[in-house]
């Protein structure tokens, strides 16, 4: 098969590699689609050392089984199927403990081992526990975004509480999980005001139905959404960028008694912060990392068609041209979510 491995920093190199079989509890899929995360290009930047390099990248695809091992019961060959990131270890005292995949200190990770490939490539396994079915109303293409879709709606929606119509909400950031994040709090009628510094962003954030945009770098950012929240602050904010000027903004446009959910990536990086209003103004402050059991949550929720996912896709290219993907990737001129297509 044809498969993208990342052999190192800045090393990605199309490969002809034998057909993987699945172990009795794996099942082989063909991917129609997979998506392009920042994470990805990070590790082949170098500015990101969660893989284990060599690697098959792409942690966000859909495919059709095509093959499974014998002790498969659930899926069946031609089934159209997506699978969940976190492996965890099933022997840890979190595991037993019942909680989420990615709290196990042991999780491995599809997408950035040689052992748990990713979806660059023609053909990857999965294992039953990970696998779930898509729905029939929603295409490969669709379905490969399921991974970034449900981060941003289990941190609306799992994290954050939901939203509704009564509703005041900020997003940070117009990367694909804020635009998500974004769709998600639109699809249950909440207004939203969405912060990006890049103009390109702040565009598309408009044309997929934002109530207000607006540019962080401009003039006095926290009267600007006091002025158009009538002076009350938001009830839920989505912090999606990690940046530290917006991590840092999220207490000052936060009104009483509201929800902070943390969404972008953070680690390692510490800001101050008037934690006295956070006490005073009772506010909740909350960390979501993935999307713990909500596969099946936002594969309905897609199936529902409530908003339209697929304009934030604004690049594709076929596997043969996936490092032409990274650069632009790399670049950030001018796009959003990318898809390969094997």
């Amino acid at each position: 098969m044809k498969a993208a491995v990342l052999r190192g920093v800045g090393d990605l190199r199309l490969e002809e590699l034998p057909d993987p079989k699945p172990a009795p509890n794996e099942a082989l899929i063909r991917v129609k689609a997979a998506g392009l995360c920042g994470t990805d290009v990070h590790m082949w930047e170098g500015t990101n050392q969660e893989g284990t390099f060599p690697f098959i990248p792409g942690h966000e695809w859909s495919g059709e089984v095509v093959a499974v091992g014998q002790e498969i019961k659930t899926v069946s060959v031609g089934d159209r199927v997506v699978a969940e990131v976190p492996i965890p270890c099933h022997k840890c005292d979190n595991c037993h403990d019942g909680m989420e995949p990615n709290m196990c200190p042991d999780f491995e990770l599809y997408g950035f081992s040689w052992e748990n490939p990713g979806g660059m490539a023609e053909y990857t396994l999965a294992r039953e526990e990970r696998l779930f079915k898509i729905p029939d109303n929603v295409s490969y293409e669709e379905a490969s975004l399921v991974e970034p879709v449900s981060v941003a709606y289990h941190g609306v929606w799992g994290s954050g509480g939901g939203a509704a119509p009564h509703d005041r909400v900020v997003v940070f950031g117009a990367g694909p999980i804020g635009l998500f994040a974004m769709l998600s709090c639109k699809a249950s009628g909440a207004p939203v005001i969405v912060v990006e510094p890049q103009a390109s962003r702040r565009k598309m954030a408009r044309d997929l139905g934002a109530d207000i945009v607006l540019d962080p770098t401009g003039d006095n950012l926290v009267e600007q959404v006091l002025d158009h929240t009538g002076g009350r602050g938001a009830t839920m904010v989505l912090e999606c960028s990690g940046s530290n000027g917006a991590l840092a903004a999220t207490l000052d446009v936060i009104g009483k008694q509201g929800r902070i959910v943390l969404i972008g990536q953070s680690a390692g990086r510490k800001i101050p912060i008037e934690i006295g209003k956070a006490i005073f103004e009772r506010t909740t402050i909350v960390g979501s990392s993935g999307s713990p059991y909500f596969f099946p949550k936002t594969l309905t929720f897609m199936s529902r068609r409530l908003v339209d996912l697929m304009p934030v896709v604004t690049h594709q290219f076929p596997l043969s041209e996936v490092l032409d993907a990274f650069e632009l990737g790399k670049s950030g001129a001018d796009c959003a979510k990318i898809l390969v297509l094997p």
